[in-house]
């Protein structure tokens, strides 16, 4: 894997120390990814671009649906896993389509712009980015620079994403900041309708927005792995878009190599601090043991694809629709996201002299940190016992 940025951005932060102190000590918190982890921006987007008056057809529908999705836009029944773990660190988490302005300068916010006519999400922060914790996620996003399906060029991917945040920092000549929790989250939507999708294209995205987000400044990241995507209701349907057993596949390899990935980064920048998220464990734990954790149903979504009807006790339900968990289950995966911090936290030592910060500003310490566990190479036996 190239690592230009790594080069580059090492011999100006080597004497910065990676900040793991207590949890609920971020300063801000930045988010990238999909729709796991969208706030509403797809949902702000589409609506505004149908109000433009376009012709129909040269703009994406309004997604998702609201009812009966949270009426916000988010792709659940409420509040998301990123949303509750913002709560939990005492954050106020802002939309990006909700600081983007209609041009640079402008006081007008609007999540989009017109360029030649065409609608396109607005570039445009005037150095909001800076300061404030923006979640940029947005639904049908990929790793790379677009999203899925018909309108994905339309829809910022995780590579544009970071670059929205670097062009902001850029006008205000910023940098990123460094006592900030920034998670890259994504993938599910490089193979979940894309038979071919390619783990080593996705996972190589992965680590490069990591890297570049470190090149601005950036030192914390959350980094969480796939759940079983062969284990989701629309999976698990008799006629899938891709087969439940490829999905499973597809996900293994993906997670074995984001944790090589991630270790490898961890090695050749000492002062990246990398804490994983094991979203597949995870999401098996709740599968296998359901009843623990207060779910009744962990194999049907609780909203019915075909009659847009709802189940009358959504939190019984670990799903929402056919991919996306509900509000209860998203609680589930903001509390692993607390627990994987704190751990993190307790294993990093503090330096405790004048002298270890001089030795450390001096480039020559060594800091010392035990490695998160949290990431799992999962083989297809671990699949097995849990299915």
């Amino acid at each position: 894997m190239k690592q230009p940025i790594i080069a580059a951005g090492f011999t100006i932060f080597t004497f910065m120390l990676p900040v793991a102190a207590e949890a609920s000590t971020f300063n801000h918190m930045y988010v990238f990814g999909d729709s796991l982890s969208d706030p509403g921006n797809i949902y702000n987007a589409t609506k505004a671009a149908n109000q433009l008056g376009l012709p129909p057809g040269s703009v994406p529908p309004i997604q998702p649906t609201v009812p009966p999705y949270e009426p916000g836009g988010r792709f659940s029944n409420g509040l998301n896993w990123a949303d509750y773990l913002a709560q939990d660190l005492g954050i106020n988490l802002k939309a990006s389509t909700e600081l983007s302005v209609l041009f640079p300068g402008s006081s007008t916010f609007s999540p989009i712009t017109l360029i030649n006519n065409k609608p396109v999400i607005s570039p445009f922060f005037n150095g909001a980015t800076a300061t404030n914790s923006v979640n940029f996620a947005f639904g049908a996003a990929q790793t790379g620079q677009f999203g899925a399906g018909d309108f994905g060029e339309l829809v910022p991917g995780v590579l544009t994403q970071v670059g929205l945040f670097a062009n902001d920092l850029a006008t205000i000549g910023q940098q990123a900041d460094q006592d900030a929790l920034y998670v890259v989250f994504a993938g599910p939507n490089d193979y979940q309708t894309v038979p071919d999708g390619n783990p080593v294209v996705s996972v190589g995205n992965l680590a490069t927005a990591i890297q570049s987000l470190y090149a601005l400044g950036a030192r914390n990241f959350l980094v969480p792995n796939l759940p079983d995507l062969g284990k989701t209701p629309r999976a698990l349907s008799p006629n899938p878009p891709v087969a439940s057993d490829i999905l499973t596949a597809k996900t293994i390899a993906h997670n074995t190599l984001l944790d090589n990935t991630i270790n490898g980064l961890e090695t050749a920048i000492p002062d990246i601090n990398i804490i994983g998220l094991d979203v597949f464990s995870q999401l098996n734990k709740l599968r296998s043991n359901p009843g623990q954790f207060g779910f009744t149903n962990v194999t049907e979504s609780c909203l019915n694809p075909d009659t847009f009807t709802v189940c009358s006790q959504p939190d019984d339900y670990l799903f929402w629709d056919g991919i996306h968990p509900t509000t209860a289950g998203q609680k589930e995966l903001a509390k692993a996201a607390w627990e994987a911090l704190e751990s993190d936290r307790k294993s990093v030592p503090e330096p405790t002299s004048p002298i270890a910060l001089g030795l450390l500003g001096a480039g020559w310490l060594v800091y010392g940190k035990s490695k998160k566990s949290l990431r799992k190479s999962q083989l297809p036996d671990d699949v097995a016992k849990v299915a």
